[in-house]
């Protein structure tokens, strides 16, 4: 491999031999910026970068003496954010090895997820970073993952020696790409080094990015590189150009959106970009004192995508930073998903934004038919472009299989190079996915994409799912894993439906079950609050509603089977039979949450017994989230789960930073979700302020 490196991109086969050129082409450009919670800043070159994933590569030949890591077998790629992933998984494909991204472990909790994907990919290796084996306790964990051999790969020597791999083909599979979301039924895509190429070079032709030249724009990153927009987008994608990209912690970005913008404007970055969620929480998070400093007038691209994206949103956004210099027309929409790589659809550039205003009754009837925007009955609708760089897309009619006009909504249908081999041993869906065909042509073959949409004058819009998978915060959730976590969180509650529905402009979780007969007279305000802490701790979402019906009265099929959608009309329209029910309080645009003063205690750290320091800071935890939750007084105890109170993945680095602020310590971002309740974490506090406070009288 890297002894015959290819000159050009277009001779190139293989992302090792991608890497391989921009190493020998630019080895001292920087090709990362890391800036982690704290704010401080890792730099790799593209020369440096290549020496830290062939020390992995050769790390990875090596166990092939203890016939571990062969070529074709998979490594779970269990990493913190940081630059020591993108290591691990080029040296991964140097070495043949399929790369596995899996979500970032957090301290002190079972690993459900990581479970199921090591049970369906049975990996031979985990790589991951010296700080994650010092906190993950793998005698606690599963059999599954506590049984594989784990490797800390930042603690790998570099030899400079030159990895000389067995040639890659384009054909040849080069890492697995998890759909997000799922627990139960994960389903690895196969994605090809051909598919990657392929789609590198669609985002590259659609961005209008030259590559590898002198003036390649930087771009900024804060999504995680286990999503797919996080790993394609705002990884290969700069070193399939050559540029370079500035990353930033995820949950930086949860604790301190305004990070996001402050990073572009001072970095001149003109290429970032987001789910919806993503614009939408930064114009509620930020203030026009804050956004007044802010340069953000070389931002020529801002992609939006991964999720529905609103109209609304995008102007929200417009006008809160138009005084930043933020272009409207810098907004970028486009559609896409893991099983055709990443990009489907996008514009050409800049292009304006397309906005198509349609009868919402005509809608529901599967037309879309253009009305004025003053209409009472419009909906507005975002285009997210054409297709590019040779793909195909047909809207179908999923009952017969035949294209339909500009304007019929339908499902969409995609064929091109992007398009993946299908889901890891999983040939009988493969056949029904991407084996699909048109009545009027039985020779091509197309991804089916479960999203319904129509084309209007060359434009894809995108109008709902045939499928019932639900879409919160980029992050695909199936009903049926929400379903069951309900089911078997308590004895009272029977079969149900999981949906989502559009509140404030964002996507919110309702779950309906019914009750079982014979537990008609338990306490139901009990049964809500274990729901609610089973839904929060198993899928880190906090329900908009949880509704609990009649018994027999769901709405299922002749054979059984639960009619979501009915189920969903009828939530809507208030016709189910409701025992009980819960509603999260509606939030007013200018609400702000609870604040957390200092505790008074603080100068005594030292002299109070740890005792009494733990006893003191209960209370005050105990009295702050009882106002910021919204409780009545003596609701909140100190063994009551923070999953109680819906506080989940977002609200817990939010409670975070409000911690580290008031009690002036550096705690980890997502330290809430290892102390289910306010005694546990009360002991870990008084824990971190001694240590503190001792390393300060000391200095």
């Amino acid at each position: 491999m890297q002894g015959n490196i290819p000159q050009q991109t277009d001779e190139i086969t293989s992302l090792a031999a991608l890497l391989a050129l921009r190493a020998s082409q630019f080895p001292d450009r920087l090709a990362f910026v890391f800036e982690d919670e704290s704010g401080s800043k890792v730099e790799w070159t593209y020369g440096y970068l290549n020496r830290r994933a062939q020390a992995t590569a050769h790390w990875l030949e090596k166990q092939r003496l203890h016939d571990q890591a062969n070529r074709g077998e998979r490594a779970l790629l269990v990493y913190p954010a940081g630059l020591d992933f993108i290591a691990a998984f080029f040296g991964c494909l140097y070495a043949g090895v399929l790369p596995v991204p899996a979500t970032y472990p957090k301290p002190r909790r079972p690993l459900p997820r990581l479970n199921t994907i090591a049970a369906d990919c049975s990996p031979s290796i985990v790589l991951t970073h010296s700080s994650v084996l010092d906190g993950l306790c793998l005698d606690e964990q599963s059999p599954e993952v506590a049984n594989i051999p784990w490797q800390a790969t930042d603690q790998l020597h570099l030899t400079g020696e030159a990895f000389q791999g067995e040639g890659i083909a384009r054909q040849d599979l080069a890492f697995l790409q998890y759909t997000s979301g799922s627990t139960s039924e994960p389903r690895g895509v196969m994605i090809s080094h051909g598919n990657l190429l392929h789609n590198l070079e669609t985002i590259r032709q659609g961005f209008e990015i030259e590559s590898a030249g002198e003036a390649i724009p930087t771009g900024v990153f804060w999504l995680p590189a286990y999503h797919d927009m996080g790993l394609i987008g705002g990884i290969l994608t700069p070193i399939y150009v050559g540029a370079t990209s500035y990353l930033l912690a995820p949950t930086t970005f949860l604790r301190r959106p305004q990070r996001w913008v402050e990073l572009l404007s001072e970095t001149g970055a003109q290429i970032s970009g987001a789910p919806n969620f993503g614009y939408e929480l930064l114009v509620q998070k930020t203030t026009a004192q804050q956004r007044g400093p802010l340069d953000l007038s070389n931002w020529r691209l801002a992609f939006c995508g991964a999720e529905p994206i609103h109209p609304s949103t995008l102007q929200d956004f417009a006008e809160a930073f138009a005084d930043s210099g933020f272009q409207r027309d810098a907004f970028y929409p486009c559609y896409g998903m893991a099983e055709a790589t990443l990009l489907v659809s996008a514009g050409k550039g800049s292009d304006a934004v397309q906005v198509l205003h349609v009868d919402r009754e005509q809608l529901t009837a599967h037309k879309a038919v253009p009305v004025e925007p003053a209409n009472g009955e419009a909906q507005s609708l975002v285009g997210c472009g054409a297709s590019l760089d040779g793909q195909q897309i047909k809207i179908v009619d999923p009952q017969t299989a035949t294209s339909r006009s500009a304007g019929e909504v339908g499902e969409i249908w995609v064929r091109g190079q992007s398009v993946s081999r299908g889901y890891w041993q999983r040939e009988e869906v493969n056949q029904e996915i991407f084996g699909a065909k048109l009545s009027s042509n039985g020779d091509e073959t197309f991804l089916r994409t479960g999203d319904l949409g129509f084309q209007w004058e060359g434009e894809l819009y995108i109008t709902g799912r045939l499928k019932d998978v639900i879409i919160i915060r980029g992050r695909n959730h199936y009903p049926q894993d929400i379903e069951r976590t309900v089911t078997q969180s308590h004895a009272a509650v029977g079969m149900g439906a999981a949906f989502s529905i559009e509140v404030d402009r964002e996507e919110q979780l309702v779950v309906v079950h019914q009750l079982e007969r014979e537990h008609r007279k338990a306490d139901l305000d009990e049964v809500i609050r274990t729901v609610r802490a089973a839904v929060v701790a198993e899928h880190e979402l906090d329900p908009h509603a949880i509704v609990l019906i009649k018994p027999v009265s769901l709405p299922i099929t002749s054979s059984g089977k639960v009619q979501r959608q009915r189920c969903r009309q009828q939530y809507q329209d208030r016709q189910l039979s409701i025992w009980a029910q819960w509603t999260d309080k509606p939030k007013s645009d200018d609400a702000e949450p609870a604040e957390l003063p200092a505790p008074d205690f603080l100068a005594d750290v030292l002299s109070l017994e740890n005792g009494q320091l733990v006893s003191q800071l209960e209370s005050w935890l105990i009295d702050w989230l009882t106002i910021r939750a919204d409780l009545n007084p003596g609701m909140m105890q100190p063994e009551t789960p923070f999953a109680e109170l819906g506080i989940d993945s977002l609200t817990a680095v939010e409670i975070s930073q409000d911690l580290d602020q008031s009690l002036g310590l550096q705690l980890p971002p997502m330290m809430i979700w290892s102390c289910p309740a306010c005694a546990e974490l009360s002991i870990y506090l008084a824990e971190e302020l001694v240590a503190d406070r001792k390393g300060k009288s000391t200095k």
